[in-house]
């Protein structure tokens, strides 16, 4: 099968969701801060066709190796390192107001990716980082399941003392973080799942009684954290944080050639890629994609979406190295795919972030 750039915008563009948009105030008393985006989804889709099936699918699939008293010592690791984060949760619960949903419930929820890479497979999401004239193009498709996550996903516009402070697109901001972000005037950054040898639940429940943040803390921290106001200082941040499981962070800046993808792991140093150096014997690299697998291992049989993304931006014409085309890329199947579920450009040189709610597509042959 030979792969080329499909222009669907034009055929597509009436199948885009609305991503509704709701503006979070990080000044605001903390158990209010999120309860209008739980009151939005449940206004707009209910809860049996919102978070009812999303709960409902990661209790079989994610949380099913937790015992009772698993969830009471995360609970108790959050209330005791992140009162302020429990205090959110805590307002998040009241405004479900539903039995199953307790504080315990969802501080499983915060280390949700944590204990996925125990008990789970994941083979989601892309990421594109394309440098071009000035500026970074940072393309991220988000790929998960069931389908009724498309329902909880909402455009969240993030300000604390009257300042503004970025933007997120995400599924799971009833975290109180985020796994996709743009902070104004210094980066774009999203997590890619990162397949690598798994922690034992042990390990895992040892980091969270020490208080290692969870994955979506981490940007929730870079975006509020007003020393980390440059590319370079994000960087180095990510680069040395500690985490509780394996996962790459994908950052563009605000100039050429500041774009980078971090590979995380707890245990091991594993080398970060950069645009415009020289990797794996090639040099002066000005695209990078990131999926699920290191640089340095080929793309499985089974999920070449790396090598035709970067096929795809190696083809790019001059008139198409800007947010369209890196659009065109990541609109491609399969980089656009059955799981996909919305795709988001950003720019933070012009602090820009365009949301497409995806519909799922499946390869047809012609």
């Amino acid at each position: 099968m030979q792969y080329g750039i499909l222009f669907m915008f034009l055929s597509t563009v009436t199948s885009f969701n609305y991503l509704p948009e709701i503006e979070i105030d990080l000044s605001a008393t903390p158990k209010q801060r999120w309860k209008l985006a739980v009151r939005t989804i449940l206004d707009l889709y209910g809860y049996q066709n919102s978070f009812g099936p999303v709960f409902e699918y990661h209790n079989k699939n994610t949380f099913y190796i937790l015992e009772p008293q698993d969830y009471k010592t995360i609970a108790n690791a959050i209330r005791t390192h992140y009162p302020e984060y429990s205090q959110e949760l805590d307002g998040i619960v009241e405004e479900f107001n539903r039995n199953e949903i307790t504080f315990e419930y969802l501080s499983a929820w915060a280390y949700f990716h944590e204990i996925a890479h125990i008990s789970a497979e994941i083979i989601e999401s892309t990421a594109v980082l394309l440098s071009t004239a000035d500026q970074i193009i940072h393309g991220r498709n988000m790929d998960q399941g069931p389908p009724q996550i498309r329902n909880i996903t909402l455009h969240l516009i993030i300000k604390k003392d009257g300042k503004y402070l970025g933007e997120s697109v995400d599924w799971q901001w009833f975290k109180v973080g985020f796994v996709t972000l743009l902070k104004y005037n210094v980066a774009s950054l999203d997590q890619n799942w990162k397949f690598s040898d798994p922690l034992t639940k042990d390990q895992l429940f040892t980091f969270i009684e020490q208080g290692v943040p969870s994955l979506a803390w981490e940007y929730r921290y870079v975006l509020i954290n007003d020393n980390l106001n440059t590319f370079d200082r994000v960087v180095l941040y990510l680069e040395q944080n500690q985490v509780a499981c394996a996962i790459y962070n994908v950052i563009g800046g605000t100039s050429k050639n500041q774009g980078v993808i971090i590979s995380r792991d707890p245990f091991d140093m594993n080398p970060t890629i950069s645009l415009n150096t020289s990797i794996l014997g090639q040099t002066n690299y000005q695209y990078l994609v990131q999926t699920n697998y290191d640089h340095w291992l080929p793309d499985p049989q089974n999920d070449q979406r790396r090598t035709i993304a970067e096929n795809l931006l190696g083809q790019l014409q001059t008139n198409l190295r800007n947010e369209f085309g890196v659009f065109t890329v990541m609109d491609t199947y399969p980089i656009h795919n059955e799981g996909t579920f919305y795709t988001i450009i950003m720019n933070a040189k012009y602090n820009r972030l365009i949301a497409f709610g995806q519909p799922s597509i499946t390869q047809t042959d012609n």
